[in-house]
């Protein structure tokens, strides 16, 4: 076994000289993500069948809105702080944990105030599925957030195995199980939208507490891990607002038919960038301690991978959708050209780590300028395409507003590049 393994770490170290990149970390850290990723990825279409099959439309738009409201009052809370946590701890400060935790929880009071106000809105309305679900989901989302930040933690420990055991399995299958049994028994918006975020929060709080358990209670603290965590959650407020608008546009100008073939017509492409976000956080634990030069000269080559593995990826699911769809979501087959379009948006990862060392080396000049920027361009855009296009004006705007934000990303991390 040791000499099988000495050899692939020759081979490994081989490769660098074509690729570029450290492949022995990148294998170690891929393997658990990629292992992570398909287990997220199984469950993920397990529900989705369940729920193309066993949910009415109307119903899964209700409840597809009432997630995409709690999502935009989030981002008023410290939504930045969990980038901050990973690269305290990729230098050493394992203490923020507690602390981001705590500040987290404090920070929510905007969160609690909407969802009373909104909640209320409904309440008052007449609409007491719309009005008792924000506020179940409003009042969960602080806890839920603060516990959720076990997983920066592991990925800036480097502990990809447990990141991926609790935020790829456990915090997945857990929830999935449920809402699984909720669209069987009672396939209604708000036992929906209750299971979700009530064993969203059982399952984080266990992960949090089995990765709070193996902290020395001497852990050292960053002073200014707050700080930091506190730009990014401002530059965040724009970017939160504009992942989340769609959804909210979509139901009130086109109703929650379209928003539950939107979300079908999304979920694919949108699950495929998982591996990527753990890509990203393996960059920015490995860029953290990198010096700068050495991380420009390796930029233009992971830009170049990227291209080739998602032209791959982009061609492979146009030709083979129409066949997945209509053998798992029969119900959604309307969805197939729009995913087909959508899908054309993952070119925009191939810019991915130019962002991570925008994040990884505190540009926060830079990160402001091309959040705000991007996130008013995206809103904008995919205003004019809900209001006067519908939701194939959705797709498109949302298509355009990536490839645009992706080069833009580009462009503000040559600008700090050139200034270093």
């Amino acid at each position: 076994m040791s000499t099988i393994k000495s050899r692939l770490a020759s081979f490994l170290r081989w490769s660098e000289k074509y690729t570029k990149m450290d492949m022995v970390y990148l294998t170690r850290g891929s393997f658990w993500s990629i292992a992570g990723q398909v287990s997220a990825a199984l469950i993920a279409l397990t529900l989705s069948v369940a729920m193309a099959r066993y949910v009415p439309k109307d119903v899964y738009g209700q409840y597809k809105y009432v997630l995409a409201i709690v999502s935009v009052l989030s981002a008023f809370s410290l939504n930045g702080i969990g980038t901050a946590v990973l690269q305290s701890v990729a230098r050493g400060f394992d203490g923020a944990l507690a602390d981001s935790f705590k500040a987290n929880l404090r920070w929510s009071f905007v969160i609690f105030i909407g969802t009373l106000a909104l909640g209320g809105y409904y309440l008052i309305a007449g609409n007491f599925t719309l009005g008792l679900g924000i506020l179940i989901g409003g009042t969960a989302t602080p806890f839920l957030g603060s516990f959720n930040l076990y997983a920066p933690f592991l990925s800036g420990k480097k502990d990809f195995a447990h990141q991926a055991w609790y935020a790829d399995f456990v915090t997945n299958i857990i929830p999935a199980l449920a809402l699984i049994a909720v669209a069987l028994i009672a396939p209604q918006p708000l036992p929906l939208i209750a299971a979700y975020f009530v064993t969203n929060l059982a399952a984080t709080a266990f992960a949090y507490w089995r990765t709070a358990r193996r902290l020395h209670r001497a852990a050292e603290h960053d002073p200014h891990m707050l700080r930091y965590g506190k730009h990014l959650s401002l530059i965040g407020i724009l970017g939160g607002i504009a992942g989340n608008i769609d959804q909210l546009l979509l139901f009130h100008f086109a109703g929650a038919t379209d928003l539950a073939i939107y979300n079908f017509a999304t979920g694919i492409p949108d699950q495929m960038k998982g591996p990527l976000k753990s890509l990203d956080a393996m960059t920015q634990a490995r860029f953290a301690n990198r010096d700068e030069a050495d991380i420009h000269s390796s930029i233009r080559n992971k830009m170049f991978w990227l291209f080739i593995v998602g032209s791959a990826v982009i061609v492979g699911y146009i030709l083979l959708s129409p066949y997945l769809y209509l053998f798992l979501f029969p119900a959604y087959a309307v969805a197939i050209p729009y995913s087909q379009i959508y899908v054309i948006s993952l070119f925009s990862m191939i810019a991915s780590p130019a962002v991570s060392y925008l994040s990884a080396k505190k540009k926060v000049r830079e990160l402001y300028i091309s959040t705000v920027v991007g996130s008013i361009f995206q809103i904008v855009i995919m205003v004019i395409g809900v209001v006067y296009l519908g939701l194939i004006g959705l797709i498109v705007a949302r298509v355009i507003a990536r490839l645009s934000g992706s080069a833009f990303n580009y462009g503000m991390y040559r600008v700090a590049s050139d200034s270093d």
